[in-house]
């Protein structure tokens, strides 16, 4: 056997399970050893001497064992020793456990995080301190419905790097969002804001307002605004106004923090990314304008988070960084026709190859500002592991002939969103779509056209008075409703009263259950595929193809189905609207 004596154990903050001095108390060999005999110590061999009593030395409480048990070598002391190692091990534990971090808003959805952060600081918490701003604990409820969130992650398509993006399905909600996730930038981050129109208004103004408080944290803001021919030939049309002074007053007032960029090259594409150097940064993009106008309008737009699905996205409309790996891996491209719409036709760079890109960067000089180290390829291949798949047009020049000629030449750049949307439709797994389209034109038509001939069913909302294109989207819709329409045909088309602008593309498999999405700014029309800068993102997380789901069943059930009278036009006005959009 073995003999173990037991001292003293003072009172401390590791071990507080001691919270008074209790009187003495002794404790006979007889109820120990039956203790003992119950199965606590293996009783080979065992004897007690003396008895134990509680003191109190000064302020600090204490337990005085003057006792020594003899068991055998495999026995792990008394039953007060194995009590006590108990607790210290609970409350060691419990004081280290720690799980996954996630900022939401100013606030730690962590709960051991949020204890360690109010002793820390009572207004902030430990990993988010970000400037100028306040941070409060997160409700419970809200601290269970994050866990939920971050455990479902695998189940809803996500990964570790790729958290589930969320689907926003209003104005108002995409624009609170844009201005909460601006606001929770600090010194060292970077904003990237492009968005088509941007029109007076108080949703505007908050935006702009939000800008400028990231400005002064020492935020770096880099905005751009389409100022081309084309949205200055449709604020004629509409009688509207753009507030691109705004942004050049404010690059006045921050001079080497904001930096604004008008885009003389048609620029349809809308996003605002957050670069974050100490947390997670986030996007938000889809087909939502700035400007109180559209409050009523029915649109989409989705809030990705994680270095990978915004790398993936910067990536698509910046570029590739300076640096001989991304140039390298520019020309990715992606199968939506076998397997897994996310494989890759070409094998992505190995590890040892991006960091010697990085360290002939590094021997050149060129530094990775927050937001460019995540811009490659790396973060591409990893967003569309995850579900995420972006799909952007990126014009570099202007083409007179293209101008001119849209329907047979365009304008020098890449365009891989005309090229995804056709494999999209003439993918056989899919075989039922459900297609939310703000403008229609013959190129659009023959965008779908692959899917209906070989089968495939297709429900098609449109706005009944859109602003701009009215005879076109009609012509359009009458070709498809002719040709693959009526009582028994493919095609169900409504018509929404409501002002419809969403670009939204919907697959599913009666097979398999299986679904993907396409949401972004691209229009069924002849210029968006080969002149304008555009973004769609393919999605395949089901969390959001069964939310957006949902809301386009809504959608059409608030819509009507077309009659006679939805499908005429007048021409040459539906002929010269087509060449114009």
């Amino acid at each position: 056997g073995r003999t173990r004596r037991v001292g003293r154990f003072p009172a401390t903050p590791t071990c507080p399970f001691v919270t008074s001095s209790p009187p003495s108390v002794s404790r006979s060999v007889e109820s120990t050893r039956e203790s003992i005999s119950r199965g606590r110590v293996a009783a080979h061999s065992t004897s007690l001497t003396k008895s134990a009593s509680f003191q109190k030395t000064g302020n600090f409480p204490s337990i005085m064992y003057q006792y020594s048990v003899s068991v055998p070598w495999t026995a792990r002391g008394s039953p007060w020793t194995q009590e006590l190692t108990r607790r210290r091990a609970e409350h060691t534990r419990k004081r280290c456990q720690t799980t996954v971090t996630s900022i939401v808003g100013w606030r730690s959805s962590n709960p051991g995080e949020e204890g360690q952060a109010r002793r820390a600081h009572p207004t902030r918490t430990a990993k988010a301190a970000f400037a100028d701003s306040v941070a409060v604990p997160l409700p419970p409820d809200e601290m269970i419905a994050n866990r939920r969130r971050r455990a479902a992650n695998k189940k809803d398509g996500g990964s570790s790097k790729v958290p589930p993006v969320r689907l926003l399905t209003s104005y108002d909600q995409t624009v609170a969002t844009i201005v909460e996730e601006i606001n929770r930038t600090a010194k060292g981050d970077r904003v990237e804001f492009s968005v088509y129109v941007l029109e007076p208004g108080e949703s505007t103004q908050r935006v702009l307002d939000s800008m400028r408080r990231a400005a002064r944290r020492g935020v770096r803001v880099d905005a751009s605004l389409d100022c081309s021919a084309v949205s200055s030939f449709t604020r004629w049309c509409e009688g509207t106004a753009t507030l691109a002074s705004e942004l050049v007053e404010m690059e006045k007032q921050f001079p080497g923090v904001v930096k604004f960029q008008p885009r003389r090259i048609p620029t349809h594409a809308k996003y605002v990314m957050c670069h974050r150097a100490a947390s997670t940064s986030t996007a938000v993009f889809g087909g939502v304008n700035i400007g109180d106008r559209f409050k009523p309008w029915r649109d989409f737009a989705i809030r990705a988070e994680g270095s990978a699905a915004v790398g993936a996205l910067s990536l698509g409309v910046n570029g590739p960084n300076n640096s001989a790996a991304s140039k390298v891996d520019e020309s990715f491209k992606v199968d939506t026709q076998i397997g897994n719409p996310y494989f890759l036709r070409r094998k992505p760079r190995t590890v040892a190859s991006a960091v010697s890109g990085a360290k002939d960067m590094l021997r050149r000089g060129v530094s990775l500002t927050v937001g460019s180290r995540h811009r490659n390829a790396s973060s591409d291949v990893e967003a569309r592991r995850g579900g995420v798949g972006f799909f952007t047009n990126r014009p570099n020049g202007w083409n007179l002939l293209a101008w001119a000629f849209p329907r047979f030449a365009k304008f020098p750049g890449m365009f891989d969103v005309y090229p995804a949307l056709v494999d999209l439709m003439d993918d056989p797994r899919w075989d039922g779509y459900t297609i939310a389209a703000a403008y229609v034109d013959r190129c659009g038509v023959e965008v779908l056209e692959p899917a209906l001939r070989r089968g495939a069913t297709m429900t098609l909302v449109m706005p009944r008075n859109p602003n701009v294109y009215h005879d076109a989207n009609r012509k359009a819709l009458k070709r498809l409703v002719d040709g693959y329409g009526g009582e028994n045909g493919q095609v169900r088309a409504y018509m929404c009263d409501d002002m419809l602008h969403a670009k939204v593309f919907l697959a599913k498999s009666s097979a398999t259950g299986e679904s993907a999405a396409m949401i972004g700014s691209c229009n069924l029309k002849q210029r968006s595929f080969g002149q304008f800068a555009e973004l769609n993102a393919l999605i395949v997380q089901p969390s959001c193809t069964r939310q957006l789901e949902r809301e386009l069943a809504k959608l059409v059930s608030d819509s009507e189905a077309v009659v006679e009278s939805d499908l005429r036009f007048s021409e040459p006005k539906a002929t010269i609207e087509e060449w114009l959009g």
